[in-house]
């Protein structure tokens, strides 16, 4: 897939094929496989600035439950998805950190700037989905009012 993502101030082309790093199902598995995660109904799902900024692209999607850990792309049009919990708006370095290092590298992500993270659900909905105590532990909370 060839998409040109533009804003104001610049122009990018860039070819997107199931071996980049984004989308690299086999590393994405083993870090995932290695983490503790929650089973969940809903999916967390991980996209590259530049199809954030395009509102185009590829969306990958991970998820636990009962059969373990499943992972899957789909097609980003601006628009996520009502059964996607949260969303990783991920700068290309913040992909090699997360597959070289783990999840627990999400905090320190976010406080660099290189990974966004964007709640798609209230916190009953993560709740019900079984994500809450997942969102808090990677410290991605939501505030009090």
């Amino acid at each position: 897939m060839q998409y040109i993502a533009q804003d104001c101030l610049w122009t990018r082309r860039m070819t997107v094929t199931p071996d980049d790093a984004p989308f690299d199902h086999a590393a994405w598995q083993t870090m995932l496989d290695a983490a503790d995660l929650p089973d969940a109904t809903a999916w967390i799902g991980v996209l590259g600035r530049v199809d954030f900024a395009a509102r185009h692209g590829r969306l990958l999607l991970w998820r636990r439950d009962a059969a373990g850990v499943r992972i899957t792309t789909r097609a980003y049009d601006g628009v996520a998805g009502d059964d996607v919990a949260l969303l990783l708006v991920v700068a290309d370095a913040a992909v090699t950190q997360l597959l070289a290092s783990g999840l627990e590298r999400i905090p320190a992500l976010v406080r660099d700037g290189t990974l966004h993270p964007y709640m798609l659900m209230t916190l009953d909905g993560l709740e019900d989905a079984g994500l809450a105590d997942f969102v808090e532990d990677m410290g991605l909370v939501f505030p009090k009012h």
